[in-house]
């Protein structure tokens, strides 16, 4: 059984387009992936230069749009680890309203862990990859 990361984040009006409809999905997974990569670290914030892990660049992302979501107010963004790779990881993603009963967006994001010095990819040090493993497994 796979682990869930639950992220509650908020849409607000100027995040809107035109038309009232929410945009702007893929900056509130990139919030999510941060404070999830926070807590698989076991740290309060987000630092590169102290936690060589959280430099990474995004691989790929594919998004199933399901709902408009078309008013300001609270969201929520979930991760599951699906595959982790020596440098890169997968995660499934569901961007949902807090009461469960309606998915906006879901899909899978790919992330790959660089080097700060080099800028190409490298593996995941050994205690992140133990804790997005027991995080994959956990419950299981």
């Amino acid at each position: 059984m796979t682990t869930t990361f639950t992220y509650s984040s908020e849409v607000f009006f100027d995040e809107l387009d035109g038309l009232g409809v929410f945009t702007r999905y893929l900056l509130h997974l990139e919030r999510a992936q941060q404070k999830f990569f926070q807590e698989l670290l076991g740290v309060p914030d987000f630092n590169a230069e102290r936690d060589e892990d959280i430099y990474v660049v995004v691989h790929g992302v594919e998004a199933r749009f399901r709902e408009p979501f078309r008013k300001p107010g609270p969201i929520v963004v979930e991760y599951q680890i699906e595959r982790i790779r020596s440098a890169g990881v997968t995660m499934r993603f569901v961007i949902r309203n807090p009461e469960n009963t309606s998915v906006y967006c879901d899909g899978k994001r790919t992330v790959c862990k660089l080097s700060a010095e080099t800028h190409q990819p490298t593996p995941w040090t050994e205690k992140f990859r133990t804790a997005m493993e027991a995080h994959q497994t956990k419950g299981s």
